[in-house]
């Protein structure tokens, strides 16, 4: 058996990337641990440690937690494991991005709602978030749009992440228009036509010019008593505003 080529700390840091504290980190847990010499005592890494390092930056590239990539080490994983464990990683990140919209979005409304206060309407903001679920956009996979819509939807929507995105963008507005609405904004002023400009560029991009998919969201929009019962909370709240604020922006709209 040919004997495998050996590689000192510092040569596989360079050959990776990887640094050599977090090297050292590796080998301390026995993640990827250091082999040694029997004449001079160094440190080194063998050859076929090189891919068990790769599949670690594979792993904590995906997210996944120290402790979770050494299980998957010390296992023999069939490739239908290894795609159930990359599934419910996903799953994992659509959450944590879930998480992170709906905190941008209560930021980006908060903003809008200080910048034309000038102070910090603390009863607003309060009000606000008690209108608020992160979870509302799960419910969605429960609701039932009628067999023309539910096709455009599926043909234009064929992942999650464009959805979400889609959807964060619409919730963002509505949450601006509900904050202009507790703070009395004028839908026809400065601050009420900005926002109609907001509102306007993301019709355009979501339904990006298709007709068909501009006609389903509508749907679905006369057909809101189906939404998630916040959805249809918070734009009841908020169609007042919009509904004006677009009314006056089409007309003046060059």
């Amino acid at each position: 058996m040919k004997d495998e080529n050996i590689f000192s700390i510092g040569e596989i840091a360079r050959l990776t990337g990887v640094t050599i504290r977090t090297l050292q980190y590796y080998d301390n847990i026995g993640l990827v641990p250091l082999d040694k010499t029997d004449t001079q005592g160094r440190r080194y890494f063998r050859e076929s440690d090189i891919s068990r390092l790769q599949q670690v930056m594979f792993y904590k590239s995906m997210g996944f937690k120290i402790n979770k990539i050494q299980e998957l080490l010390s296992e023999t994983v069939t490739p239908q494991q290894f795609l159930n464990v990359l599934c419910d990683q996903r799953y994992m990140l659509i959450q944590k991005l879930n998480d992170l919209n709906s905190s941008m979005a209560i930021l980006e409304a908060s903003i809008a709602s200080i910048d034309e206060n000038k102070t910090i309407p603390w009863g607003n903001l309060i009000q606000m978030i008690n209108l608020f679920n992160k979870e509302t956009v799960l419910e969605y996979n429960k609701v039932s749009f009628d067999n023309r819509a539910q096709n455009v939807f599926s043909a234009h929507y064929k992942s999650i992440d464009v959805m979400l995105k889609d959807y964060w963008e619409w919730k963002t507005l509505v949450l601006e228009a509900i904050s202009h609405t507790l703070n009395k904004v004028d839908p026809r002023g400065n601050q009420g036509q900005v926002f109609a400009e907001k509102w306007n560029k993301m019709v355009g991009r979501i339904t990006n010019n298709d007709d068909e998919l501009l006609e389903a969201h509508k749907r679905s929009y006369e057909n809101r008593n189906l939404w998630p019962k916040e959805d249809q909370r918070l734009m009841e709240f908020a169609n007042s505003f919009i509904d004006d604020a677009m009314n006056y922006y089409k007309i003046n709209e060059v």
